[in-house]
Order: structure tokens, then C-alpha cells, then sequence
């Protein structure tokens, strides 16, 4: 299938070439041109600036002028150095910039700590620190090559045959799309995606997460979500790789015009290094460009937006810039979000438990879960309220679809669980009903049992055929994803038929529209036409 093309944003990496050879070759140029040196070369049409400089290190030279794999190093004072490469155009964002030192076993700052101890194992060495910008992944090798030989530093000693990839590792990689600020709103909205990244995932306890919405500056401004692996499993069950899902402006869009690729925001995802214990490698840069761009295409997707420039009408949702080309590519198939089964899951689970009423014990219980808003002990809950712990823990058992315990601790099982049990809470203080219904629908407890039964009905055939109905506009959006080998008449019939008899609004879902893929091709259209005829 055809999606949009991502471009690569930050990447950051160390290369460890065996040998201090091009440490050396950076040492000797420096000093005989006077401290620093320049360079040009041509790659795919484009003129790159090279640069070569030094700075301090605050590393000692080798006790006796030698370092333990034999190699002289007769220097009183250790320096590293620059090797800077940027593209001549209007922007300079497009780079590849590398900072230069040597290694080896024993290597120590001038204060005596150790330094570099991890690679103590691989000899003698050059390690390059590359913070590469704008550049594809695959690129920065030969990029580094180049900008090598353009100072007239060897090329054999950046050579990748020289490269020792069992010590050499990425640390950041990031992937975007540039979006139409008038558009992208599904995707930062209180509802969106990156919300429900951070809200909706269970166990909010466990693990990390982090969410940040910060609407100071215009709305969207910057909101993101960063992911540990196991959340990031939990939403693309074949990821792994740590992220962080970005929606951000640039520092100057309010000062620019409409018609300026700036003044729209950036949809960006990227590894997060510092949240696991693992480490990628240069050969994992087909793996980490497919887990970016693919959580990429399946926020658009999740919030509604074209996934391709293609789609009728959404020629206008992508901004191409410097970087960004907004043009297709073709994947064989992308992972959907699973967001919607946790959050139909986990909103059964309250109006469940709610709609049965709950005992004092309980409620005292939930309330304090709510207003803790972190984990507490039972004993904490029955001291609070004047319980008796024994009976505060039959009340958790009694609802343990809401909570999670552990070792003596107990904790509501998620945010969005959390919310909705606050809003109950907030009503039950208010009224003398017993049973709450958070759904915003008040039925008697006949008809709500009788229902009940009808929704969950509803809720299991939209996670059997991946139906997402997004009810957050005025306008419902029906998305079916790919549903080649079916037909959308009978899969939106059956959508009407369950939907009225969980006690829905018809006349709402009849002014939805509906998008799906069939056999590749992607499908906006309006439900009107089925449901009306079907009345």
C-alpha cells in the first residue's frame, strides 16, 4: 500500500574505528593548519561545508607514553576534535557533525577517574560521536567518508570494514511528517492519540510513562508522550523500541506566514534510549526506520487524517519543507493502535461495576484511590474511613476489575479508569441513586442490564472487525481499517443493527463517514446511503 514518506530529524551515534589512526591524522592537520581546517565535496547535488577543529578534552595522556596495546602517544596534552559537515543552503539544518577521541584499555580523565571504561575491552581506538541532522541513517557512513577525505584526513581509517560494530551503537533516531495546522488537531485534541497514549494504557503504575500538553503558545503547541517498551507493546504489539510521539512547532511559527512550511507543525517519533537497558546497533537501522515511520502512519490513521497525499481530499494535510518531500512510499501493511480495545475494555469494566452499585466499603475505597491518585494499603483505606481492613480487602476483591494490588499496595488500574471512577464518585455525592452510569445515559436497571449485554455485543464485534467509531466531533468518524475479503454494506449494516440495539442514537451514526482500505486502495463514504435504505 502507498503511504507518506517520512523523513529522518535527529540521529546521534558512536562509531568506534579500530586503531587511534584517524585520531591522529585530526591531531596532525590541526596543527600544521594552524588549528583548524576546511573542505568542500559534492554528494546527490548538493555542496556540503566540511570543517576540522579542536577543542580540550580533559582526558590524560598514557602513563610512559604508551598506551597498553603498544601504541606511542607522546603528547602532553590530549585533544578531541570537530569534524563538522553541513549542506550550503538557506537553512544549514541538513549535517552531519562528529566529535573525535581517542580510546583505550586504562584511558583516564586528567582528575584520575576512569574514562570510556566499556570499550576498554575493544584496544586501541578512535571513537566518532555523530549528531547527524536531516540525514537518512544509512547515509551518515559514506557522508563521513567524505567529509574525511575532504580535509585530507585518509579515508581507510573511517573505512566501514574498520568499524567495530560490536561497540558501536545508535543512541537517537527520530522520524517526521509536517502537518497543516489547521488539520492536525485529532492528533494533539484531548481525545487524540497522544492522550490516549498516556492515559488509556493499563497499570498506569508500572512502567513509564510520561505526557506533556502544553497549549501556552497556540493550541498543539507541544504535547508528547514517551513510552518504556512495554507500553510501546501494549499499543504496536511488534514494537518494542522505546519512544517518544511528539506534536510540536517550531520556535518562530507564530511570526510567519500561512504559505510558510514553519509556521505548521511537526508529527515526530523518536527512540528514547534512556528508557531501557538495551542497545541498538548500526545494523538496526532498517529496524528502527520501519517502528518510527510505522507508529507514524498509525497516529494519522488513529486520528483520522490521510495517511497518503493521494487520498481525495488530503492533498492539503501534509506541508512539504527543506526536508520534508511529502511524497508515497510503499509498505505491505502497517500496526494499528490498540487504544480503542483498553479504552471499550476498561470503560465496560466502571459502567460494570457502577451500574451494580457499590457498597460503602467500596465507595470509601474508590474514593480514596481518587483522591490519592497513587498506590495505598488497605489499612491506609480503613483508617481513613473507620472500616475494618478485613472488610476493605473483601471490597477490593469485589472489585478487582478496577484496581490492580500488589504486595500489600493497591492502586486504581489506570488514568482513564481513574477519571471515570472520579466522575462517578463526583456524581454519587450528589445524588441518592446507588448506581451510577458514567456514559452520560441514565436508564433504569432494567433496561441498563438489558443493555449492558447489547453493548458489549457492540464493543466485541468492532475489536473483531478493528471498527474504531470516534464520537469526540459533531460528526462521526467510522474507521474499519483494511477490510479487504468483506464487503462495507454488510459490515455497516451489521454496525447499525448492534448499535440500535445497545440503545445508540441511529440518526448519529447515519451522518458518519466511514474510512477503510480495500485491496489497497483507501475509502472515505458516507454511511447515509446504507442506513438510510436499510430503515
Amino acid at each position: 500500500m502507498k503511504v507518506v514518506a517520512s523523513a529522518p530529524h535527529e540521529y546521534e551515534a558512536n562509531y568506534l574505528f579500530d586503531g587511534l589512526g584517524l585520531w591522529f591524522a585530526a591531531d596532525r592537520l590541526t596543527s600544521d593548519m594552524g588549528g583548524s581546517v576546511r573542505g568542500t565535496f559534492q554528494n546527490d547535488g548538493e555542496t556540503w561545508n566540511v570543517t576540522l577543529s579542536y577543542q580540550e578534552s580533559g582526558l590524560a595522556p598514557p602513563e610512559g607514553g604508551e598506551t597498553p596495546g603498544g601504541t606511542t602517544v607522546e603528547h602532553d596534552t590530549i585533544r578531541e576534535y570537530r569534524l563538522n559537515a553541513v549542506v550550503d543552503d538557506e537553512i544549514g539544518e541538513k549535517k552531519v557533525k562528529c566529535h573525535i577521541s581517542p580510546r583505550w584499555y586504562g584511558l583516564q580523565s586528567e582528575s584520575g577517574k576512569d574514562a570510556a571504561r566499556p570499550l576498554w575491552e575493544a584496544g586501541d581506538a578512535s571513537n566518532v560521536r555523530i549528531n547527524a541532522g536531516n540525514v537518512e541513517p544509512e547515509a551518515v557512513q559514506n557522508l563521513l567518508s567524505q567529509a574525511a577525505g575532504s580535509v585530507r584526513i585518509n579515508r581507510e581509517h573511517v573505512k566501514p570494514e574498520n568499524r567495530r560494530d560490536d561497540y558501536s551503537n545508535v543512541t537517537d533516531a527520530a522520524r517526521y511528517v509536517r502537518l497543516d495546522k489547521t488539520e492536525s488537531g485529532p492528533v494533539h485534541a484531548r481525545e487524540g492519540p497522544i492522550a490516549r497514549l498516556g492515559h488509556l494504557l493499563e497499570s498506569d503504575r508500572t512502567g513509564y510513562r510520561k505526557v506533556v500538553q502544553d497549549d501556552t503558545e497556540r493550541s498543539g503547541h507541544y504535547h508528547t508522550v514517551t513510552l518504556g517498551p512495554m507500553r510501546t507493546r501494549q499499543a504496536w504489539a511488534d514494537h518494542s523500541i522505546p519512544r517518544e510521539v511528539k506534536h510540536y512547532y517550531g520556535l518562530a511559527a507564530d511570526s510567519l506566514p500561512d504559505d510558510h512550511p514553519l509556521a505548521h507543525p511537526k508529527l515526530e517519533v523518536s527512540y528514547q534510549r534512556s528508557r531501557w537497558d538495551e542497545t541498538l546497533r548500526i545494523d538496526d537501522h532498517d529496524r528502527i526506520k520501519q517502528e518510527l515511520e510505522e507508529s507514524i502512519i498509525s497516529l494519522l490513521e488513529s486520528s483520522g487524517l490521510p495517511t497518503t497525499p493521494e487520498v481525495d481530499g488530503g492533498d492539503g494535510v501534509f506541508v512539504p519543507d527543506q526536508y520534508f518531500d511529502a511524497e508515497t512510499t510503499e509498505i505491505s501493511s502497517f500496526p494499528e493502535l490498540h487504544l480503542s480495545r483498553v479504552e471499550s475494555d476498561q470503560r465496560n469494566v466502571v459502567v460494570r461495576q457502577l451500574a451494580d452499585g457499590l457498597s460503602p466499603v467500596e465507595w470509601g475505597s474508590v474514593e480514596t484511590l481518587v483522591s490519592d491518585g497513587g498506590q495505598v494499603s488497605p489499612a491506609d483505606i480503613a483508617d481513613e474511613h473507620g472500616f475494618h481492613p478485613d472488610s476493605v480487602r473483601k471490597a477490593l476483591r469485589r472489585i478487582s476489575d478496577m484496581v490492580d494490588r500488589e504486595h500489600g499496595s493497591v492502586s486504581l488500574r489506570s488514568h482513564y479508569v481513574a477519571e471515570q471512577v472520579a466522575e462517578a464518585v463526583r456524581s454519587a455525592r450528589e445524588s441518592v441513586s446507588a448506581a451510577v452510569e458514567t456514559a452520560s445515559n441514565a436508564m433504569d436497571r432494567a433496561d441498563r442490564e438489558r443493555l449492558s449485554e447489547r453493548t458489549d455485543e457492540l464493543i466485541a464485534f468492532c475489536n473483531r472487525h478493528g471498527i474504531h467509531v470516534d464520537e469526540r466531533e459533531a460528526e462521526i468518524r467510522v474507521r474499519m481499517g483494511d477490510i479487504t475479503g468483506m464487503e462495507w454494506r454488510d459490515l455497516l449494516q451489521s454496525l447499525k443493527d448492534l448499535w440500535t440495539a445497545a440503545g445508540r442514537d441511529v440518526s448519529r451514526l447515519k451522518e458518519a463517514q466511514t474510512h477503510y482500505r480495500q485491496n489497497g486502495t483507501p475509502y472515505v463514504r458516507p454511511a447515509r446511503s446504507v442506513i438510510k435504505a436499510a430503515e
